[in-house]
């Protein structure tokens, strides 16, 4: 059967500590491509290779079966190898149009387009709508320039189209296109409970300045109604039977009087579900903690980054210390579960430094703690200032969160790498917590104590 569009997630061949971890996430952002797609009576199919292991051979046998007219590639950083190669793939047994999209085709689409003829397009910023126009543009052999927030070439230039305007209303958005993809695939931290994910705001207004969210979907936020979360939420237990949730907003804590208006409706409404969240520790509360929890919020997933306050304040994160003490103390007293996301690395790091972060995220006593290494992606403050520093020596293919990309003044990658193994050791491999934990869900934690010794 021939479709009209296949929207593909790439292989993922890097991160090994997603299959220890057990985090394999739905792909949202196509997900929503999808949803307008069908909107309008276009015919869409998704491939999630990261989720489903599938490989190059997959997407050219996929490709040939489905006939497609225009493929979408989604693409992060630390994939984007993955996306120009299952563009590629596509190629080598079709004649169907490719456009890539995602975060690292907004920030690098000059250089893809110069460097990859196997991608025809490139959607910058929020795919839903431009995704629309040019199907249907292609489609009706109409005027590429009229496509707002599309790059491609034009004999040997590249063409930029001005930018598309944000999505102002969410609301306005149909629900993820979730019946796509198998229903008991993903997971987050549990093998024993499939999970659906959700977004409540798209935007951010910090400053941080390893974060490319605030130029990927502007520094103002939009936020959807309490309400219509609500309702998609009924959607999901309704059509998928699935009642765990898990929101992927930059901050889904941003707005507090929000989260007490929806955590107020769930609580009323005695909706069954179980969720959890990301937070920032200056937007959180224990009053607030408290609702949650009665809300049926059991993690939060909180980004530390460092345990050493100049840190914090040079890499702009607007957070203190004591803030973050306050809160996992807290999470522990009423028995939530915590996730503590560190890079070890940032500017300004020493030997002294990360290992201060190494106890303070210790004494924290997170459920788990993430410890990725410092990283400078296309779109942040840090990757520009690297790359003008002349430090950015690295290719595509070494992001990966896990391999050191840029060098402190302090400390080599050589060292930044031995203090991130460091961390993970010291971390999991603690009597006490080995024990706590593998009374818990042993098999589980097994794995996450694999992840540990192998770094």
């Amino acid at each position: 059967m021939t479709v009209d569009v296949l929207l593909i997630n790439p292989p993922d061949t890097k991160s090994k500590y997603k299959k220890y971890f057990n985090i394999r996430i739905p792909p949202l952002g196509i997900l929503y491509i999808a949803a307008v797609l069908e909107e309008n009576r276009v015919n869409v199919e998704i491939m999630d290779c990261a989720a489903g292991d599938i490989d190059y051979t997959g997407i050219e046998e996929r490709v040939e079966k489905t006939d497609p007219f225009l493929v979408g590639i989604t693409s992060t950083t630390p994939l984007i190898s993955e996306a120009l190669r299952s563009a590629e793939a596509v190629k080598k047994v079709s004649d169907a149009y490719t456009v890539l999209g995602g975060p690292h085709a907004t920030f690098m689409h000059n250089e893809i387009l110069r460097e990859n003829a196997s991608i025809d397009f490139i959607v910058k910023g929020e795919g839903e709508y431009t995704v629309l126009d040019l199907y249907q543009t292609l489609r009706t052999d109409g005027d590429l320039g009229t496509v707002e927030g599309l790059v491609y070439r034009r004999e040997d230039r590249i063409i930029e189209n001005k930018d598309r305007p944000l999505v102002e209303d969410l609301d306005s958005l149909p629900y993820p296109a979730r019946h796509l993809l198998p229903r008991d695939t993903y997971r987050i931290f549990d093998d024993n409970m499939p999970v659906a994910t959700m977004i409540c705001s798209r935007g951010c207004p910090m400053q941080c300045s390893f974060c490319a969210s605030s130029a990927l979907h502007g520094k103002r936020v939009r936020r959807r109604s309490p309400g219509d979360v609500i309702e998609e939420i009924q959607h999901i237990q309704e059509s998928l039977g699935i009642s765990a949730i898990g929101f992927m907003d930059d901050t889904f804590t941003l707005f507090p009087r929000w989260v007490e208006a929806f955590c107020s409706e769930v609580i009323d409404r005695e909706m069954a579900i179980e969720w959890g969240c990301t937070a920032r520790v200056d937007r959180i509360d224990r009053d607030l903690m408290e609702l949650m929890k009665e809300a049926g919020c059991h993690t939060l997933f909180i980004g530390v980054e460092s345990g050493d306050q100049n840190i914090l304040d040079r890499i702009k994160k607007g957070t203190r210390i004591d803030q973050i003490k306050n809160v996992f103390g807290t999470a522990h007293d009423l028995g939530m579960r915590t996730i503590a996301s560190v890079a070890i690395g940032l500017p300004g790091e020493t030997k002294e430094t990360a290992n201060k972060t190494i106890k303070f995220v210790k004494d924290l006593k997170p459920s788990f703690a993430l410890f990725s290494v410092a990283t400078p992606y296309p779109g942040t403050e840090f990757y520009n200032k690297t790359r003008e520093a002349g430090k950015l020596q690295a290719d595509w293919s070494q992001y990966d969160l896990l391999s050191p990309i840029v060098e402190t003044m302090s400390l080599t990658l050589e060292e930044i790498k031995s203090l991130q193994k460091k961390a993970f050791r010291e971390f999991y491999l603690r009597p006490l917590y080995i024990l706590q934990n593998l009374k818990q869900d042993g098999f589980s934690f097994l794995k996450i104590v694999k992840a540990a010794l192998s770094t």
